[in-house]
């Protein structure tokens, strides 16, 4: 079984694209050791998992939601299809690799409302997951 705890790992330089371990990163141009800037952006990357909500109700086609998790990819489908059956969504096509979600919600989310309640308990109901 797969365990359902947060994977711990690496912050991902903004422009370089690159893991930032202890404070540096790879320049994949020079092959140096840098150093990141204080403030510089990071974003998570593997081995987390990047989740795109989005619908194609017409009232609701401008909605898009994405964010990064770093729990397994079976973690995360498990609560987001937990969230499909409870709220007894209809899925018009759904993705799921080692790294990336994408699920696309039919016709019945149809506010923008109810959009951004099923899209934070898909990417946010992991918190919760109890093994």
């Amino acid at each position: 079984m797969t365990s359902w705890k947060a994977i711990d790992g690496p912050g991902w330089h903004e422009h370089a694209k690159t893991p930032v371990v202890d404070g540096k990163y790879v320049d994949r141009e020079t092959g140096e050791i840098r150093t990141a800037e204080p403030h510089s952006a990071e974003y998570l990357g593997p081995p987390a998992v990047d989740i795109i909500i989005q619908a194609i109700h017409a009232d609701v086609t401008q909605c898009v939601y994405r964010a990064s998790r770093q729990y397994p990819m079976e973690a995360l489908l498990h609560n987001i299809m937990r969230v499909v059956k409870e709220r007894n969504l209809e899925v018009d096509s759904i993705m799921a690799t080692t790294y990336a979600i994408r699920i696309t919600l039919a016709g019945n989310v149809t506010t923008v409302d109810m959009f951004s309640a099923v899209a934070d308990e898909m990417s946010n109901g992991v918190f919760d997951l109890k093994e």
